[in-house]
């Protein structure tokens, strides 16, 4: 740590230091002239000069500490020093303790600094702050703010949201270590009910109880709790309520023309993958529904202000992995919104950061200077209050 001066020619202030001085001797020299009539006879004789002596040299001292100290504060002071060096471990806050530890990075240094990757960067003592910040932008903000010879080592959950469709460009290699089975709290958030009337036949019976522990798996992640009767199976096209926005239509024949004015009114119609169809051109439709390896499981064909989406494979865990998979509600949900939101939730692999262009950041520069204005502030008015009590005390002695 080294101290520095923005303001140096402020230290000419210095010369007040000889004010106090000049004072005090000025005071020992003062003498009053008082005849005294035994004395006029006297032979006048030369008095040894004396040497200047300095009296209540205590508050000598602390007014000239006070100028040296003024002055000081005039040159406006800085402390900077050398870079911390030490790797950077940043974790994100859905990561917990359990996982964090069976899926440490090896060959971490002992000393690496251990952050939540968050606005801010807290300390990992500290309670893991809950945040949807972009984790690209978390790193481009750290990379552009660590010397270049940090080591960055980022633990991130396996899936997350909040991506920018693209591998994140930083000035350094960044150590990527996805932990298995964990999503970020962005993935975790719950879908928001859907009403829904199902019409099922006997051939695709079997594929209601998935969609049913969906709905129920919407309905209790819902806050508040919605009703768990949030997917509801009928008989009869006129028994649809006028609040139900989606309609399953889990059968092998053909949707009654009635329903298609329902669909360009807002309505959206989900079709097995053998329903029929003929008065739909499925040329302009697009893939709703993709699984963890980019293969196309249902398409959506837009319809006025509805949509109509397409199953291409059954509702079969033989078919449909997915409808084992924790995540099955969340993905039916988002195939089944009547305007899909942009797709922002990516696995950790596939945005690994990229080196683009190395930091041209030295590693030996300095940190940004603190500057101690504020603290000699502070001592100034201490000091200064400590001098007027002494000079008050020493003045009430005098007069006693």
């Amino acid at each position: 740590m080294s101290l520095g001066l923005l303001l140096p020619s402020a230290l000419l202030a210095l010369l007040a230091l000889a004010i106090p001085l000049l004072l005090h001797l000025v005071r020992q020299t003062e003498q009053t002239r008082i005849e005294f009539a035994a004395l006029r006879w006297l032979i006048a004789r030369a008095q040894p000069r004396r040497r200047p002596r300095f009296n209540e040299w205590l508050l000598l001292a602390l007014r000239l500490l006070l100028l040296a100290l003024l002055a000081l504060w005039l040159a406006q002071p800085v402390l900077s020093g050398r870079p911390d060096l030490r790797a950077w471990v940043v974790v994100d806050p859905s990561i917990n303790a359990t996982q964090m530890a069976a899926h440490r990075p090896a060959n971490l240094p002992n000393d690496a600094q251990w952050h939540w990757l968050a606005p801010g960067f807290p300390a990992i003592e500290q309670p893991a702050p809950r945040t949807t910040a972009s984790i690209a932008s978390l790193l481009r903000e750290l990379d552009a703010t660590l010397p270049r010879d940090v080591k960055l080592t980022a633990i991130i959950p396996e899936q997350f949201d909040a991506t920018d469709a693209q591998h994140a460009r930083l000035g350094r290699a960044v150590s990527w270590a996805p932990v298995p089975g964990t999503a970020s709290f962005n993935a975790a958030i719950a879908p928001t009910p859907l009403r829904i009337a199902a019409f099922v036949d006997a051939k695709h019976r079997p594929s209601l109880a998935y969609l049913r522990a969906a709905a129920i798996a919407w309905a209790t992640q819902a806050k508040p709790p919605a009703p768990s009767a949030t997917l509801r199976e009928i008989a009869r096209m006129d028994a649809m309520h006028p609040n139900d926005t989606h309609l399953l239509w889990l059968a092998s024949a053909e949707v009654p023309p009635q329903q298609r004015q329902w669909v360009r009114n807002g309505g959206v119609i989900l079709l097995a993958q053998d329903s029929m169809a003929a008065s739909l051109d499925w040329q302009d439709a697009h893939v709703a529904w993709r699984s963890a390896d980019g293969t196309p499981l249902a398409l959506r064909l837009r319809d006025a202000k509805g949509a109509w989406i397409r199953m291409l494979v059954p509702f079969t865990p033989e078919s449909l992995p997915a409808l084992l998979e924790p995540d099955f509600p969340r993905a039916l949900q988002d195939a089944l919104q009547r305007h899909p939101p942009t797709a922002t939730r990516a696995w950790a692999d596939s945005v690994e950061p990229v080196v683009h262009a190395p930091s041209t950041q030295s590693a030996q520069s300095a940190q940004a200077p603190r500057p101690l204005g504020g603290l000699l502030a502070l001592l100034i008015a201490v000091l200064f209050g400590i001098e007027r009590w002494i000079a008050l005390s020493m003045r009430r002695f005098h007069s006693a």
